[in-house]
């Protein structure tokens, strides 16, 4: 059978699924208030027909999608935390598992996108981003006439227009990193005029949303993107100031925790156990207790997982950083791969949410981020990638 050809799906249908499923993926947090009706959603509109047209890819023959050695460290990475059901006392083994195939679809398919329609699946990352700031505009403007102007954004209960959910302010920090920062990296590529412009004003829209969330995490935002800027410049060496302030923002952001609960098992963790948005679950000897939410993803990480599984995670990340500086690739072309990369690991180390678990708000400052990585550095040797 011969490889996929790059025109199998050109056309404008490609785009306007694409844009779709982005659209929903941005944007579903805060519309819908059943996870269970969103995850089926997302599955129906993008997961089952991303899963079909990557196989269809490898059985044609572009293997290198998904057996490229920059994917090695993840997929250690997931076979641990799977490992890890055995010695876990009440794991919640099928939404673990669904979540794993969600990840390894999406890093998959978004590698086929770069390498064939590269400027179709970028196009569409900040439509579906655009969209994702209509509908927290519309939440902003729903809570500021109920709430004072003091209150953060998710701080009190709120009946927003629409019946849209009023969300934890964690996972809506975290729902706002990948949009964002993507359409900051798209705007300054396409420009300050016209449809630049429209990137940057949402990218302005999301900034503001997170600085109304959270004013210190808000604020981290601001400076990672000022330094994002920065390091565009002349003088790129400016870029460090404002990455202090964010490294500094992002230590006083983060939450309050006894760190001693969390390191029972440091070597390899509780095991992925069920885990709630308000708590996890450690065993002590033979008590089994029920912890608050550390609200970090490092620590739970290591709750999680233990020190193996946290070098692996790190190690999902620095191959592919380690690859860019090798084929000494311009990090300012094609940000929008990687930009979002230091943001959401640091909202992952202020606010982080679930670890492994199908599609979620953590998804857009963790494994989004970490796909899209990827995804740049994906690759045929014997055929030149098609960039319609």
């Amino acid at each position: 059978m011969p490889p996929l050809p790059p025109n199998i799906m050109q056309g404008r249908w490609l785009r306007w699924w694409l844009t779709l499923s982005f659209a929903v993926m941005f944007s579903g947090t805060f519309l819908f208030n059943s996870r269970i009706g969103f995850l089926n959603v997302l599955d129906v509109l993008f997961f089952l027909p991303a899963l079909t047209l990557l196989t269809r890819a490898v059985v044609s023959g572009d293997y290198r999608l998904m057996t490229s050695p920059l994917l090695m460290p993840l997929y250690l990475f997931i076979g641990w935390a799977a490992l890890s059901f055995i010695w876990a006392e009440e794991p919640n083994t099928s939404r673990a598992v669904r979540g794993m195939v969600q990840i390894i679809v999406m890093v998959g398919i978004f590698r086929w996108l770069h390498l064939y329609f590269r400027n179709t699946f970028k196009q569409a990352l900040a439509n579906g981003a655009l969209c994702c700031m209509v509908v927290v505009t519309m939440v902003m403007i729903s809570y500021y006439t109920i709430q004072p102007l003091s209150s953060p954004l998710f701080s009190e209960p709120a009946n927003l227009i629409f019946h849209l959910p009023s969300l934890d302010p964690s996972v809506a920090l975290m729902a706002m990193i990948a949009p964002t920062f993507i359409l900051l990296a798209q705007g300054m590529e396409e420009g300050v005029s016209g449809k630049g412009g429209r990137r940057l004003v949402g990218a302005t829209v999301g900034f503001v949303f997170l600085c109304l969330t959270s004013l210190p995490l808000g604020l981290m935002a601001v400076m990672l993107g000022l330094s994002w800027l920065a390091s565009r410049q002349r003088r790129s060496w400016l870029a460090v100031v404002p990455l202090l302030a964010g490294v500094y923002l992002m230590l006083e952001g983060r939450s309050d925790f006894t760190l001693s609960n969390y390191f029972l098992h440091p070597l390899i963790g509780n095991g992925l156990n069920q885990e709630t948005l308000n708590s996890v679950l450690a065993q002590d000897n033979d008590r089994l207790l029920n912890l608050a939410h550390p609200r970090n993803l490092f620590v739970l990480l290591i709750h999680s997982v233990g020190l193996v599984g946290l070098v692996l995670f790190l190690a999902s990340w620095i191959s592919p950083f380690t690859a860019l500086l090798q084929r000494q690739i311009n990090w300012h072309e094609d940000a929008a791969y990687s930009i979002a990369v230091l943001p959401g690991l640091f909202m992952a180390f202020s606010a982080g949410a679930f670890l492994l678990v199908p599609f979620h708000a953590s998804w857009l400052s963790v494994w989004l981020p970490l796909a899209l990585l990827l995804a740049r550095l994906s690759e045929r040797p014997s055929i030149r990638p098609n960039s319609r």
